[in-house]
Order: structure tokens, then sequence, then C-alpha cells
């Protein structure tokens, strides 16, 4: 009696679950398409077709890198006993500015090393500190 009961609750339960699928499919529009729109799209496919450039022939292009301030001044460092520094470089606390980052997980006691992004080059300062981007000297300021 039990097993009679679980199978026409589930049948009952099929059935009404098929009628929801049907009430939802109105709105899903026609399947096929109009002999119009066939003729459409078949004078579409039977224009010649046209290739897409390769990207293998061509270099893919990098992005312009913005160049460096021609002078970067290690202005100042704070040191913490928890946490991260703060440090400044032409009088701003960012770590990424145009041209170069300050890469603070590298620093080695108060050398903090800056990377220039556009000749990918690494360059130790030291508090007080500037480097001239475009011979990589370096030089101490005493004001």
């Amino acid at each position: 009696m039990m097993k009679i009961f679980i199978r026409s609750t589930i049948l009952i339960l099929i059935g009404l679950l098929s009628c929801y699928q049907l009430t939802n499919a109105k709105g899903m529009g026609r399947l096929f398409t109009t002999p119009q729109e066939r003729a459409v799209l078949d004078a579409e496919r039977s224009k010649p077709h046209v290739p897409l450039p390769s990207t293998k022939s061509k270099k893919i292009k990098k992005p312009n890198l913005p160049d460096p301030p021609h002078y970067i001044t290690f202005n100042g460092l704070i040191t913490r006993s928890q946490g991260s520094p703060m440090v400044w470089f032409n009088g701003s606390n960012k770590l990424f500015q145009p041209g170069f980052k300050v890469e603070l997980d590298k620093m080695l006691g108060i050398s903090v090393p800056i990377f220039l992004s556009k000749a990918k080059q690494r360059i130790w300062l030291k508090p007080g500190q500037t480097v001239n981007t475009l011979d990589g000297t370096v030089q101490e300021n005493f004001e």
C-alpha cells in the first residue's frame, strides 16, 4: 500500500513539473527560422570568407611603459617594529609611481630597491640619495 502511495506521489510530481516546463517555454520564441530568415542566412554564408589577421605573423605589441622621472629622490623612511615600513620617493609614499615602483619586499636594512619599468633595471637607494635615471648615477643629498 505504501509503495503505491509513493509511486503515485512521484508520478504526480513528475506531471506537475512537466506542466511547469511547458508553461515556462511560452516565452522562448520559435525554434526554427522562417523561409525568409533562412534565405538571408544562406546568402550571408555564401559570401567569400575573409580570413582574420594572424597573430602569429605579427609581434604582439607591448604596452607603452611611461618613462621614469629624470631624478628619483629617496626622501625618507620610517621603520616599525611591527608592520611594513613607510617610504617616501619624490615626495610621495606611493609604491607604484609612473615609470618605477618601490620594492619594499626586497629591502635590506635601510637600502630600498626601486625598479625602473622601462629599463627593467633595479637601483638601490638609501634615504637622502637621488638617482639620475638617464645615466644611473647616484648622488648623496646633504641639505
